[in-house]
């Protein structure tokens, strides 16, 4: 088997653009494959590895936002099912965020987790 090179930090941010210009211009609903398996709050063992946030079981209100919002790169913030601590989602990770971030960028509605497939 004939092994390929590392990807450089160039074309990893040129894979990642192109990646979000198709999901932006198909106004795909967001659904991802985290690294880390858990809630990202210390103590939470809430799985998060792989999520459909189904968004689209919210109607245009609140979908159309968040689909803008995770294609242009800035995320959005939701609330664990579990631990109830803020939760920064974006295309390349999820960390947790104070209540004054979320604040400042665009949430998931309360319910989120009922509709979302959270694995």
């Amino acid at each position: 088997m004939i092994r390929q090179p590392d990807m450089t930090a160039e074309q990893r941010e040129q894979m990642h653009a192109l990646y979000r210009q198709g999901g932006q211009e198909r106004r795909m609903a967001p659904h991802i494959v985290y690294h880390e398996a858990l809630c990202p709050h210390e103590g939470c063992d809430q799985p998060m590895q792989a999520i459909d946030f189904r968004l689209e079981d919210h109607g245009r209100s609140v979908h159309d936002p968040l689909v803008r919002a995770w294609w242009n790169d800035m995320g959005f913030a939701g609330r664990c099912p579990r631990c109830d601590g803020w939760i920064h989602f974006t295309i390349r990770a999820k960390r947790a965020i104070t209540a004054e971030e979320a604040a400042g960028i665009p949430q998931l509605p309360n319910d989120w987790s009922l509709n979302a497939t959270i694995l």
